[in-house]
Parts: structure tokens; C-alpha cells; sequence
């Protein structure tokens, strides 16, 4: 409950609402002492019940939810290191499974549909053989940008290994897929990387493979979407193949 109001307000506007609640709590356990004790309510004991909690609730609330707010960016900043690919910021391979196998026990049960999109980049080792592998990181960056503005907030783009990423695409038909892949493809083949002041054209290949009765478990979709991958670049690379 702390870390949300934390997140929410900020620590100075907490600081001064765990202050307000130190003085109420102080005033009114001075009340009640003073009453059971002496039968009667002091100035003076009211006076202190306010102003001791007022000196001193500040400071203290302050270091104690600026380190408790610290401690939350730092564990948040963690996380996101461990799920996500430090070159291109996309998630990585073993978050993507996570969320896939999530994913698929969902469908399973509710009845949704899914499908997973590998694609590689198309003869990416020539790209790195003819302007430097900074060039080929700086293509690999691009096309994560690319993606993940194309891609629905329900969708989990990720790099998968390499020069290959995968996208897991929810609540698609085939004709869906096929228009979806195909849109990322033709956007990313009119993308151009500008490498000391020579521009870089790349095109990637596609495989999909969709969920269906007789999909048992992950592995059998990434198997199917592997295939097809392998498929595209038989009939020529540049292309979009659903299995």
C-alpha cells in the first residue's frame, strides 16, 4: 500500500501526510491521557502534543520514504533489466517465454486464439561484413523501434536471439496474421539506417504459427513458426509464411 501511494503522490506529498497524521495521532493520545489522568485538558500538554511531532515527523518521514522510494526505482530498474535486451530494449528470449507459456495456458482454457511471428533479418551477416557490426546494431535497434510502435499493447515483442525476433500476437484469425506480419515487413523494408552517412537497406523474412485444437504446448508454435520462417527464405526471403 505504501509503494503505491508512493508512486503515486511522490515523497514530499507523503512526508507531509505521514506529518498531519503524527500531530493528529499526538493530540489525541494527549487528550485522552491528559483526561484519564488529570480529568482535564492542559494548554501546555497540547501544546507539546503538536509542536514535538511537528519538529520531528518531517525529517524523519522524509529519509524513510525517500530510501523506502529509492529501494522501489531500484528493484523496478532490476526488473526491467532482467527482462529486457540491453541492445535494443526489446524483451528478451526468456521473458517472451514466460509470457507466452502464460499466454497459451489462457487461450487454452478460455478458448482465445494466438500466434507467434519469428523473422530475421535477411542476410544480415552481409550487412555486418560490408559497414561493421555498429551497423548491424544500429539496424537491430531500428527494427525493435519499428515494432514496438507497430504493434498492439496486448502484443509482446521480443528479440529472440541474434538478428531474429519474435512477436506474440493475441486474439488473431490466420487472415489477421498474415496481414499483420506482412504490414511490419513492407514498413521495415522502407526503413533505411543512416551509417556514416551511407544508408543501410534491409528486408526480414517471416514465419507464423498460429494456436489451434491440435497445439499442445509452446514449443509446438515455436516449432510451426521456425518452420515457416525456414519456409520464407526458401521461397526468396522477403516474404511472409503462415503455418
Amino acid at each position: 500500500m505504501l509503494h503505491k501511494l508512493l508512486k503515486r503522490f511522490g515523497v514530499l506529498k507523503m512526508t507531509i501526510a505521514v506529518t498531519i497524521a503524527s500531530i493528529l495521532i499526538s493530540i489525541i493520545l494527549t487528550t485522552v491521557l491528559t483526561i484519564l489522568l488529570s480529568g482535564g485538558i492542559a494548554t501546555s500538554s497540547m501544546i507539546i502534543a503538536t509542536v514535538v511531532p511537528t519538529l520531528i515527523a518531517p525529517p524523519f518521514a522524509y529519509i524513510t520514504l525517500r530510501l523506502t522510494y529509492q529501494l522501489d526505482l531500484a528493484e523496478e530498474r532490476l526488473r526491467q533489466l532482467a527482462i529486457t535486451d540491453e541492445l535494443t530494449q526489446a524483451y528478451n528470449r526468456r521473458y517472451f517465454i514466460e509470457i507466452a507459456t502464460k499466454v497459451l495456458a489462457g487461450t487454452k482454457r478460455y478458448g482465445d486464439s494466438f500466434a507467434i511471428i519469428i523473422f530475421d533479418i535477411d542476410d544480415f551477416k552481409r550487412i555486418n561484413d560490408t559497414y561493421g557490426h555498429a551497423a548491424g546494431d544500429q539496424v537491430l535497434r531500428m527494427i525493435s523501434e519499428i515494432c514496438t510502435t507497430h504493434i498492439r499493447d496486448s502484443d509482446i515483442f521480443a528479440r529472440y536471439g541474434g538478428e531474429e525476433f519474435v512477436i506474440l500476437v493475441q486474439r488473431c484469425s490466420p487472415t489477421d496474421i498474415v496481414k499483420f506480419a506482412e504490414r511490419i515487413r513492407i514498413t521495415l523494408s522502407q526503413a533505411r539506417v543512416l551509417y556514416n552517412q551511407v544508408e543501410i537497406q534491409f528486408t526480414v523474412s517471416m514465419g507464423a504459427g498460429i494456436f489451434d485444437s491440435q497445439t499442445p504446448d509452446l514449443d509446438t508454435i515455436l516449432t510451426r513458426a521456425d518452420a515457416a520462417l525456414y519456409a520464407a527464405k526458401k521461397q526468396g526471403k522477403n516474404c511472409t509464411v503462415l503455418m
